[in-house]
């Protein structure tokens, strides 16, 4: 599968937002392109697109103009997204300061599959094309909340075209310092396809540096096989730097 990472020119910490959408990816065993645009050149989009099997297009979400050019390229009408819309309400409904244009901010390609955002105002959208096997998803400007738009439903979309049906998160704690825990990763990375391992501060705890794994498969003994392959292997990493893991802590477990 081909993929493309779109970054619009208001996207905030776009090489973060990149350096997570391209792990978590070739983890789940997709070729991926990056490309950074800017609004005055949406036309791009529609040529990207036909040279991939879907495209993420971050900092789309909440911007009528990039949704509009979307849904052009899919060949969609747009609406206002009822879901979306009630979403976006909730989130300001505590609010002091209110923006007018809360309409806008749901504007969709019609058909749109939406996702959730648990960390801003604006959710991120699947839209689909008609008339073959591909789509665009979309993703708000803020990377924390483009990474977690992906984690909580985007990413699901790619693992049904890469057979990786089974993932789990978990966390290793490293008694050591920070550059000890890079050292680790990058060794480790060396070693290991289907995983995106990375330093996770949404895991610090009460002592150690958390290592986070996130690993796809094709089935539970797959899984399990990567799991205790890279518990050994960074107990044994940790254990060449004079230093010790912790115990492991599961995040999350899917199928």
């Amino acid at each position: 599968m081909k993929a493309a990472i779109i970054l619009l020119n208001n996207v905030s910490k776009p090489d973060s937002a990149r350096w997570w959408l391209e792990g978590y990816l070739k983890a789940i065993g997709v070729e991926v392109a990056t490309y950074s645009l800017n609004f005055e050149n949406l036309d791009s989009l529609g040529g990207i697109f036909e040279k991939n099997d879907a495209i993420i297009v971050v900092g789309a979400a909440g911007d009528k103009r990039a949704a509009s050019k979307i849904a052009e390229i899919l060949k969609l009408g747009v609406e206002v997204n009822q879901e979306a819309l009630e979403l976006i309400r909730n989130y300001y409904s505590d609010k002091m300061e209110i923006p007018k244009d809360l309409e806008d901010k749901a504007v969709m390609p019609e058909f749109s599959y939406v996702i959730q955002n648990e960390r801003g105002a604006v959710p991120g959208f699947v839209a689909f094309s008609l008339t073959d096997d591909k789509f665009i998803a979309a993703t708000p400007p803020r990377f924390e909340e483009a990474v977690e738009c992906f984690e909580l439903g985007i990413q699901d979309f790619f693992r049904q075209k890469t057979g990786k049906k089974y993932s789990v998160t978990f966390a290793l704690y490293l008694d050591g310092s920070i550059d000890a825990a890079e050292k680790i990763v990058e060794r480790l990375h060396q070693k290991e396809k289907n995983v995106f391992m990375r330093l996770d501060a949404r895991f610090l705890g009460t002592r150690g540096v958390p290592i986070a794994f996130t690993v796809f498969a094709e089935s539970p003994e797959e899984l399990s096989d990567t799991m205790s392959r890279l518990e050994e292997e960074s107990s044994k990493l940790a254990s060449e730097l004079g230093l010790r893991i912790f115990e492991k802590e599961r995040n999350e477990e899917e199928m």
